[in-house]
């Protein structure tokens, strides 16, 4: 019986790599969102730990530069925190950028996939025909073998 051979091999292949390529990318951006969202969080727990200092600096009665100094410190928190914010966005964005090519991939990649298994399928039926048309000859022949031997034994 002869192999199945399909000759879109290579392109199925290749649409494989690109999804698993797309895969280790989309990984990629969701770890930097993760980082991203690590990062907003540390500045937020300085800004409330720079709160906190002040309000406590205030009812212990601090001098007014460094009351300032700590005003200027949770504004540039703030900022940094805005800053945080925006690139959040846009690792968000390039998050579901990420998630849309792989899903794109992974549906040329069932295309492919199934296209073999419909080659494959309609190669196993024409060897089935094929091994069933070669029974059906060597029962054929043998029958015609059979009633042959039959007859001269017979003497007809």
């Amino acid at each position: 019986m002869t192999q199945f051979n399909f000759r879109f091999q290579k392109i199925l292949d290749l649409k494989e790599n690109e999804k698993g390529f797309a895969q280790i990318q989309m990984a990629e951006a969701m770890k930097q969102h993760e980082v991203g969202h690590q990062q907003k969080r540390m500045i937020q727990k300085k800004i409330s730990d720079a709160e906190q200092l002040k309000i406590a600096k205030q009812l212990s009665g601090v001098n007014i530069s460094e009351l300032r100094m700590l005003e200027d410190y949770i504004y540039q928190l703030q900022d940094q925190s805005l800053s945080s914010e925006r690139e959040l966005e846009y690792l968000q964005k390039k998050v579901s950028a990420s998630q849309g090519v792989l899903q794109e991939k992974a549906k040329e990649e069932k295309t492919w996939e199934n296209l073999k298994q419909q080659k494959l399928t309609h190669f196993r039926e024409e060897n089935k025909a094929v091994e069933q048309n070669f029974f059906d000859e060597m029962a054929s022949t043998r029958f015609y073998r059979l009633t042959k031997a039959n007859n001269l034994a017979e003497g007809i």
